[in-house]
């Protein structure tokens, strides 16, 4: 187990970087960083599934530049663990879900905090830099590299501490004491968060003028029912 978390650990702190300090391959997207967090802890099928979940309601936001945003790569590979690991402890599926992509909106919003403070510091850094006598190449490049640091180490540290917390304890606790007949009640919340990711992706096709794209997903849809 303390693999694992070494391992979620690591990549955690990749997805953060690849956000917006360093590389940008896209690898943070939540559709792929859900997957591989579930596939590092045993289960890449709910990895997945949340990854969906998440891709979709996050797909409109782009990380560019000095633009305020939401960690939501960071949330959602947190609730992706999350979800792995209350499963794991709970074996309740549903609740697993829905409460894992409650927590994150909020390690979302929480991450993009410290992203804000981070560009904070990083700027007053470079402010300094810039006055100093014997400012060089090298110090500016040693400072680069000390902020994709600090986005790294947000990764590192946020997300397994959050998957332990809720994941190990919290999570399977509450749900030890809710009746299974909740069930039913918390699964309008998964329902709900494809509803949203949905209408997002209606209103970037018909923003775009793209309809012919939203009837041919449409068809492609029917064409797997009738296949099954």
């Amino acid at each position: 187990m303390w693999l694992e978390l070494l391992a979620l650990g690591l990549w955690s702190g990749v997805v953060s970087m690849d956000t917006t300090a360093a590389m940008q391959v896209m690898i943070s997207r939540p559709l792929v960083s859900c997957l591989i967090t579930g596939a590092i802890l045993g289960d890449y099928q709910l990895g997945l599934i949340i990854g969906i979940y998440l891709e979709l309601l996050w797909i409109n936001e782009l990380p560019i530049g000095a633009a305020k945003f939401l960690e939501g790569n960071v949330g959602a590979t947190a609730a992706a663990a999350i979800a792995v690991f209350t499963f794991q402890n709970s074996l309740r599926l549903v609740p697993s879900i829905a409460l894992s992509l409650l927590i994150a909106i909020v390690i979302s919003h929480l991450g993009g905090y410290l992203v804000k403070k981070m560009r904070y510091v990083n700027g007053d850094a470079f402010d300094k830099l810039l006055v100093d006598p014997d400012i060089s190449a090298a110090k500016v490049e040693k400072l680069h590299y000390k902020g994709i640091f600090y986005s790294f180490l947000i990764g590192l540290v946020i997300i397994p501490v959050f998957a332990v917390v809720f994941g190990w304890f919290a999570l399977p606790l509450l749900i030890m004491w809710l009746p299974v007949a909740v069930d039913q009640f918390l699964e309008p919340i998964n329902v709900a968060f494809l509803g949203v990711g949905s209408a997002i992706l209606i209103f970037m096709f018909t923003r775009h003028k793209q309809w012919w794209m939203i009837f041919l997903g449409f068809c492609l849809g029917l064409m797997y029912l009738f296949l099954k």
